[in-house]
């Protein structure tokens, strides 16, 4: 038990002192700090072309009946507006993952060329918000993978005994 107090002390006095101390950040961090704002923004690129690429393919799932005749037999004929509904979807996460990004690899490059703390806490502000952004989509998409197989069980179980009767 007083190991505990002892340990909850520590933190208490660490976060007393991140608060009294400024941040400093020296060369080795400042080149990292720039990798970190290239890939960034080159990933961002990226993931603007890839919701660019997944809009346009959403939008001929929606307006050219071939791209989904053979899932018709499946879905009936709200296939084209199902595919487009999910394409739109992805599209738009890709263009929030991008954003993100974006803005976050911009402010943390001007911070480290103009050594200005404000536009590095922006920058890093913006990548614990792209951070969480992913974590809750991630978790989301795990959510619904588990959703589908469920689904795909119960599917396969109903033509299963289906084929049994006949």
């Amino acid at each position: 038990m007083e190991e505990i107090i002892r340990n909850e002390g520590v933190a208490n006095a660490n976060a007393e002192n991140l608060e009294k101390r400024d941040l400093i950040i020296n060369m080795e961090m400042g080149k990292h700090f720039l990798t970190y704002a290239f890939w960034g923004k080159f990933f961002g690129i990226l993931s603007y072309v890839g919701a660019g690429f997944m809009f346009i393919f959403s939008l001929l799932y929606l307006f050219i009946p071939n791209f989904t005749s053979s899932l018709n037999s499946f879905y009936g004929e709200y296939a084209g507006v199902l595919s487009f509904l999910l394409f739109l979807f992805c599209a738009i996460l890709y263009f929030v993952f991008g954003w993100l990004l974006m803005k976050s690899s911009k402010s943390t490059k001007i911070g480290i060329k103009e050594n200005n703390q404000n536009q590095i806490q922006e920058g890093t502000k913006n990548l614990a918000l792209l951070m969480k952004f992913m974590g809750i989509a991630t978790v989301i998409g795990f959510f619904l993978y588990v959703i589908i197989v469920i689904i795909m069980i119960v599917n396969g179980v109903n033509t299963a005994v289906e084929n049994i009767n006949y």
